[in-house]
């Protein structure tokens, strides 16, 4: 597969299209190098929501602190969390409007000792028209900044050539719903 193109404002990267999803969790095995997930029920003062301690050990149960991206371009890279039977890596992803499906690069799957083998095929469509066959697999959880989205189904993508920088696309499964402004000069993510 070519890199992944240069994003574009207004254009996106990829439209997924799984054509035998049944929404089952592909099997995981541990892998060398891969956190276990880490997380704790709030008590009744938080509501029902889950908190989760992330990298910097601080505890964030939602709302709208600003989230820290890098900016190359027109790129707006995000930090995100991907949590996988119970296993968790911490990814960069391209924020991506125009893309329908959250995608991940093979190698975060192989991260999260995800066995690709067992997951449902899917033919998904790039920019430029051309078609890869790709994996879907359901992640238990999301985390961007403070939002957590739970069973978020991702697409699985080959990449071969230079190295993207980044590790697939955030995509509007995710960002659907969730109010936000990106500030280009501080790179950052404003929830509102």
């Amino acid at each position: 597969m070519v890199s992944p193109p240069e994003p574009r404002a207004g254009g996106g990267a990829l439209r997924a299209d799984p054509v035998a999803a049944d929404g089952t969790s592909p099997s995981v095995l541990p892998a060398k190098g891969v956190r276990l997930a880490q997380s704790s029920r709030p008590g009744a003062a938080q509501g029902s929501g889950e908190t989760w301690t992330r990298r910097e050990e601080r505890v964030i149960a939602g709302g709208e602190e600003p989230t820290k991206v890098r900016i190359r371009g027109n790129a707006v890279l995000v930090p995100v969390t991907v949590v996988c039977g119970g296993r968790e890596a911490d990814v960069e992803l391209l924020l991506d409007t125009g893309a329908s499906a959250t995608t991940l690069h093979a190698a975060v799957a192989d991260r999260l000792a995800v066995d690709l083998d067992r997951a449902n095929k899917a033919r998904v469509q790039v920019v430029g028209g051309e078609i890869l066959e790709a994996r879907v697999i359901r992640v238990d959880r999301l985390t961007v900044g403070p939002h957590t989205k739970r069973n978020v189904r991702a697409v699985v993508v080959p990449h071969r050539g230079p190295a993207s920088g980044y590790d697939g696309l955030l995509g509007m499964d995710v960002l659907r719903g969730l109010e936000y402004r990106v500030d280009f000069k501080k790179e950052l993510l404003v929830w509102e």
